[in-house]
C-alpha cells in the first residue's frame, strides 16, 4: 500500500533517496546528477533573499556545478512564489562569483498536487501538465538564444494529458495513484526507479516520528480543504446569481459536478 505522496512527510521520504532523486531529475530535466545526498529544508542567506523560505529538497552536483531543487506544492502557492525560489537561487550563484557570471546551473522542479494553483494575468486557471520557465533571451520572431541552462519546470498532477512525455508521466502517475488508488496502484513497474520509489512509500515502513508528523500534515490539509470548499461554494453562488455562465461552464471551471452547481442554485432560490 502506497503512502499518500501528497503528504510532505511521505514525499520527502521517497525523494530524498539519491537513486529516486537522480532518476526523477533525469526524466524531467534530461540531466545526469552525481550526488551522495539530498538535503531538506535548505535556507538561503538573508543577503540573497529577504523572504526566509525553505527549499523542500536540494541537491548539488559540485563536479558539474549543477544545483537542483524540488518543491512539492499543494496549497497557498502562486507562480510568483515559484519564481522567487528560482530567481533567489540564481542570485545566490552570482553572489559567490567574482563577476556577474552564474557560478552554477540552477534547476527548479515544482510538483503541484492540486488544481487551480497557477493562473494567468487575467486570473484564468492554467490547465497544463508541464510549464517551463527559463531566462534565455528571445528574438522578436520568438527564437530562443541559448545563453544558459537555468530552468524551472512546473508539473501538475491534476492535468495529465494524452501527450504528456512518458518519462514524466511515470512519475505523475506514481503520485496520482498514491493519492487516489494507494492499495492497488497502476504504475510503471518496468522502471527500477519507480519501483524503488513505491517501496520507499510503503505505509508499513515509517517511523513513529514520521507517522506523527504525517498525521499533522493531514489535519492541516483537512482544515484547508474545508476553507477552500466554502470559498468555492461562495464563488459559484456569485457567478450563478449573475446568470452569465451555464451550469456546465461553471461545473467545468470549478471542477465540480453539474448536480452540485444545480444544488447551489436551488439554495439561492430558497433564500
Amino acid at each position: 500500500m502506497l503512502a499518500n505522496l501528497d503528504n510532505e512527510v511521505y514525499f520527502k521520504k521517497v525523494f530524498t533517496d539519491v537513486e529516486v532523486f537522480t532518476a526523477f531529475v533525469k526524466d524531467v530535466l534530461g540531466i545526469d546528477m552525481h550526488i551522495d545526498k539530498v538535503e531538506t529544508e535548505k535556507v538561503l542567506p538573508n543577503k540573497v533573499s529577504a523572504i526566509k523560505f525553505k527549499m523542500d529538497l536540494f541537491a548539488e552536483d559540485k563536479a558539474s556545478r549543477t544545483v537542483v531543487e524540488i518543491q512539492k506544492v499543494d496549497y497557498d502557492y502562486t507562480y510568483d512564489r515559484f519564481a522567487h525560489y528560482f530567481l533567489a537561487n540564481l542570485v545566490e550563484t552570482q553572489r559567490r562569483s567574482k563577476d556577474y557570471a552564474f557560478a552554477k546551473d540552477v534547476y527548479i522542479v515544482v510538483v503541484v498536487t492540486s488544481a487551480y494553483k497557477i493562473s494567468d494575468q487575467t486570473g484564468k486557471p492554467i490547465k497544463e501538465d508541464v510549464l517551463v520557465t527559463d531566462i534565455n533571451p528571445r528574438t522578436l520572431k520568438g527564437r530562443s538564444i541559448p545563453m544558459n541552462n537555468h530552468k524551472m519546470v512546473i508539473l501538475n498532477t491534476t492535468y495529465v494529458q494524452t501527450d504528456t512525455p512518458e518519462t514524466i508521466l511515470d512519475w505523475l502517475n506514481l503520485i496520482r495513484e498514491s493519492m487516489k488508488n494507494p492499495e492497488h496502484p497502476t504504475i510503471n513497474t518496468t522502471k527500477p526507479a519507480i519501483v524503488r520509489a513505491a517501496l520507499l512509500a510503503n505505509m508499513d515502513d515509517l517511523t513513529p516520528e514520521q507517522l506523527a508528523e504525517a498525521k499533522i500534515q493531514e489535519m492541516k490539509k483537512e482544515a484547508v480543504a474545508l476553507i477552500e470548499d466554502s470559498t468555492k461554494k461562495e464563488a459559484i453562488k456569485r457567478i450563478s446569481i449573475r446568470g452569465k455562465a451555464t451550469v456546465s461552464e461553471i461545473a467545468e471551471d470549478f471542477e465540480v459536478t453539474e448536480k452540485y452547481v444545480r444544488h447551489i442554485a436551488t439554495e439561492i432560490k430558497n433564500i
